[in-house]
């Protein structure tokens, strides 16, 4: 069943018979031109940017980056937001969201290189990126000083190689780090040197101390599948977004869920509906009950929602290169490479650049 862009994006919190069906609330937020949402973008002229927007989806005001953007991350208080370049990458901008310009910006070591993501501890003070060590062949969770000018000041491995997205849990102190498993180099950039041994895994560390709390990994028939993206549901579930490096022939879900003290699993769905996503999960999100998770395919244009307590798969919709995702008030708010953002707020808002694969809410909805 195909939805519209305006039935899609209702009410997460409605239950599973109601939740892309109650009616949206048009104009809600149209007078507050208040900061609502971050993205990375390029704009027409073909030069890349971080923008925030208001509600609607609306760009408010946008800054310069010095390449393309892949993911950003918000201050617990709002105030401030990182962006990261697209892995592989070398610099981070530092936005100031309530004056609305550029406060400084920061990179890795030499011998670093950004992953794309990061995020802020749970009392802003500090800012820890996902890095790649190159050389050492391993992946590397870097540790910024934000009240310090983001001076680095120290980094924990990530117990893995090619770690991705790393987000903070709800218990403030469990980093859970998506290792895609997918070795590479600067000097053969966008190469991936070791498919054939690529060994994902999804990983919980302690951010006082750097310590492997727990690890899961996928079986070995399904080496293949590149944990990247994250989203926590509930205090005990982490669903995870994989993009599959196998042949393209093969039928294989790509969104999972790991449950502690249950383990790793990857989440049913109908045949045709993985085979719409194209291998490929550019973003995944709950809902803030935590009932009901998003996932979306800019490879396929779609868009898939499930029951995240049991596991059932609910509606799919077809968005063209839909990529971001993130829970807005009691529905979710998506953003394309078409240049649309789509927000419960309002209707649709088009402007004119591409959106890469991310969309964050600057505060809780």
């Amino acid at each position: 069943m195909q939805l519209s862009r305006r039935s899609l994006l209702i009410g997460a919190g409605a239950g599973a018979s109601g939740i892309l069906s109650i009616p949206l609330l048009p104009g809600r937020a149209m007078a507050e031109a208040a900061p609502a949402f971050v993205a990375a973008c390029q704009r027409a002229g073909g030069d890349f940017a971080a923008a925030v927007l208001d509600a609607s989806g609306r760009i408010l005001f946008t800054e310069e980056l010095d390449g393309r953007g892949h993911d950003a991350t918000v201050a617990p208080d709002g105030s401030t937001a990182v962006f990261f370049a697209r892995r592989p990458g070398r610099f981070a901008l530092v936005l100031d969201i309530l004056n609305r310009r550029k406060a400084t910006s920061f990179a890795p070591p030499e011998n670093r290189r950004f992953a794309g993501h990061g995020f802020y501890s749970s009392d802003g003070k500090l800012l820890i990126a996902t890095e790649n060590d190159f050389d050492g062949e391993r992946g590397i969770l870097g540790i910024y000083d934000a009240t310090d000018g983001y001076r680095r000041i120290g980094e924990f491995a990530s117990r893995g190689i090619g770690p991705h997205e790393a987000m903070l849990l709800s218990d403030g102190r469990t980093i859970a780090v998506a290792n895609g498993g997918i070795l590479t180099h600067p000097d053969f950039p966008r190469h991936k040197l070791n498919l054939a041994t690529m060994a994902p895994s999804l990983a919980l560390v302690d951010i006082e101390t750097g310590d492997l709390i727990e690890e899961a990994t996928l079986p070995q028939n399904q080496h293949r599948l590149s944990i990247r993206h994250l989203a926590q549901s509930d205090a005990h579930t982490i669903w995870f977004g994989c993009q599959y490096e196998g042949p393209k022939t093969d039928q294989i879900p790509v969104v999972g869920r790991y449950r502690r003290g249950e383990g790793i699993a990857l989440v049913a769905a109908p045949d045709l509906v993985y085979a719409r996503m194209n291998h490929y999960v550019g973003s995944i999100a709950a809902s803030r009950d935590g009932d009901i998770v998003a996932a979306t395919s800019p490879r396929g244009g779609q868009i898939m929602v499930w029951d995240a307590k049991s596991l059932s798969f609910l509606r799919a919709a077809d968005v063209a290169d839909v990529a971001g995702a993130t829970a807005d008030h009691d529905a979710f708010a998506f953003s394309a490479g078409t240049g649309d953002i789509l927000t419960a707020e309002a209707e649709p808002a088009h402007a004119n650049v591409h959106w890469d694969n991310h969309l964050r809410r600057i505060r809780p909805a």
